[in-house]
């Protein structure tokens, strides 16, 4: 027979293995739930900061294509006025151009022919112009004509030149003859702002430079330049991506230095974890820009973030319980078994854990690719299902048609029923558009009260004239809007691409697109315009007249 002595200490041995083995088998799991959380939450990182990517990328190629459009207009003129200017900028607003202060037309000169270049101009529609030379450089660049976009008046007749950042962009661009952005740096007109309300600010350039004929050198007229305040480009283009979940800091490269421009702001304070933090770059204006992209505590729920430590807690609670009861064959298993159904449940809290964070990532896949208003196709979706179909027309030989569609009317609904009304009606009007499309369609909203309608496999032109024909007549209807009828019409333009025609590229034809909604728009309204997309080499035109 055993002695009491030695049975005792054998209990003694047994509860310590029991209690030192749960315990390792507690860190085990805490660990591996941790592992699993860290991993996902780094994918929805992943996800986050793409999408931001995306957005920024998408913006800033608008914004250039809007000033290459501008600086083609103004090159087409044989004389531009500001009249000219007037009608090239009559369309833009802060909802086309997010963060955009003001449009405005730049030319340079020396200081000594100021007074003949402020006369050349007073000619042409700039009656009130008076240049103010700033400092002694040799060249400076005068602002002529400028359009707010913002609630700042534009100080026209002010010299560029006193600031370095906008002098060397407009130099580079001169020299490049492409669109160059500025680095950082306070917007001179804003610097009779408080301090407080100064932002960090940057510029777009694009050069004017008109082919004067086959045997002359091209003429440069000046630059078209777009101004961009940092804080409300930042809120107005990411605040739907980042939220309360990330904070986002957008920043000018300059070698291995970043100069910030702004950041989001989060309610939510900044997770440590620097494995989280992700950095993504584009390219703007021939600058490079960094998107710094850190979680917030919000990233998580408030159950995900305990889930380790509770892990931790229900497997020390299980192992000290079960060591206490280490005493007897029967209160062991029973508590081991006890163990092993809490560790289970462990497990398909995991699992749920898991599905939450796969749905988190749909859903931001659906904001980067939809409008948040309408629930449409936002821009990026539809020039992504553009361009297939352009490939896809090579293999089937069907024709294809893109309808670029502008409310007219929208503005003074809005800003006399009010914002809220506003959306209403484009909400209704999505709806209506989706009823005149047909299944296969895709439907877009790219912005403001603009949508356009991809079409792919007909059979010929007359249907897209089918079409056309219904989104006109259903947008002539009116709406009910809170109980008050509203009466508005549409512009529609329509680019066909038949499998015959020379090839067109997404951007070719949605501009194809938008000059037909323009001819429509132009002969009186409420109608729509079909263009076949053909290629078209350049014309050469006269040069303008010399600047004195």
């Amino acid at each position: 027979m055993m002695a009491p002595g030695r049975r005792r200490w054998i209990g003694y041995a047994l509860v310590l293995a029991v209690v030192v083995g749960g315990s390792v088998a507690s860190w085990s799991a805490m660990a591996e739930v941790s592992e699993v959380q860290q991993r996902h939450t780094g994918l929805l990182m992943d996800h986050n900061a793409d999408a931001i990517q995306r957005a920024v990328a998408n913006e800033a190629a608008r914004y250039t294509e809007t000033l290459a459009d501008m600086s083609a207009a103004a090159a087409a003129q044989n004389t531009f006025t500001s009249q000219d200017f007037e009608v090239m900028t009559s369309r833009l607003n802060r909802e086309r151009l997010p963060g955009a202060s003001a449009v405005s037309f730049v030319v340079s000169s020396r200081a000594s022919e100021a007074t003949a270049l402020q006369s050349y101009w007073r000619d042409r529609g700039a009656l009130n112009l008076n240049l103010r030379t700033a400092g002694d450089a040799d060249q400076h660049y005068y602002l002529i004509f400028s359009r707010a976009l913002d609630t700042v008046t534009p100080d026209v007749g002010r010299d560029l030149s006193a600031a370095d950042e906008p002098t060397a962009a407009l130099q580079a661009a001169q020299a490049s003859g492409e669109i160059t952005a500025s680095h950082p740096y306070v917007l001179l007109k804003d610097r009779k702002l408080p301090a407080r309300q100064q932002q960090r600010s940057f510029l777009l350039a694009a050069p004017v430079n008109r082919a004067a004929g086959t045997a002359e050198p091209a003429e440069f007229l000046g630059w078209v330049v777009l101004s961009m305040r940092g804080s409300d480009f930042v809120d107005e283009t990411l605040r739907a991506y980042a939220g309360a979940l990330v904070k986002v800091t957008l920043s000018d490269l300059e070698g291995s230095a970043a100069t910030a421009v702004a950041s989001t702001t989060a309610a939510a304070a900044s997770l440590r974890d620097p494995s989280l933090r992700r950095i993504r770059t584009t390219t703007v204006g021939g600058r490079e820009w960094q998107i710094y992209v850190q979680p917030t505590d919000r990233l998580l729920s408030d159950t995900d973030r305990r889930l380790p430590g509770a892990t931790l807690a229900i497997g020390l609670f299980v192992t000290f319980l079960a060591g206490g009861l280490a005493d007897g064959r029967r209160r062991a298993l029973k508590k081991v078994a006890q163990a092993t159904a809490a560790l289970s449940r462990d497990i398909e809290q995991r699992k749920a854990v898991e599905a939450r964070l796969r749905e988190s990532e749909d859903q931001l896949r659906h904001l980067a690719l939809h409008d948040t208003l309408t629930e449409l196709a936002n821009r990026a979706l539809f020039n992504e299902r553009l361009a297939h179909g352009l490939r896809a027309q090579t293999r089937t030989g069907e024709a294809l048609a893109v309808f670029f569609i502008d409310l007219d009317g929208f503005k003074a609904v809005n800003d006399g029923l009010g914002h809220g009304a506003g959306d209403l009606l484009l909400v209704e009007a999505a709806r209506r558009l989706e009823q005149c499309a047909r299944a296969s369609d895709i439907v877009a909203r790219l912005g403001g009260d603009e949508f356009a309608i991809l079409a792919e496999g007909m059979t010929s032109a007359d249907d897209a004239e089918v079409i056309a024909g219904r989104i006109v007549a259903s947008l002539r209807a009116p709406f009910d809007i809170d109980g008050q009828p509203v009466t508005i019409s549409c512009s529609v333009g329509v680019a066909i691409q038949e499998s015959g025609d020379d090839p067109a590229g997404p951007e070719q034809l949605v501009r194809t697109a938008d000059e037909a909604m323009y001819a429509a728009k132009s002969s009186g309204k409420n109608r729509h315009v079909t263009s076949r997309y053909r290629h078209v080499p350049p014309v050469e035109q006269a040069g303008l007249p010399s600047v004195p």
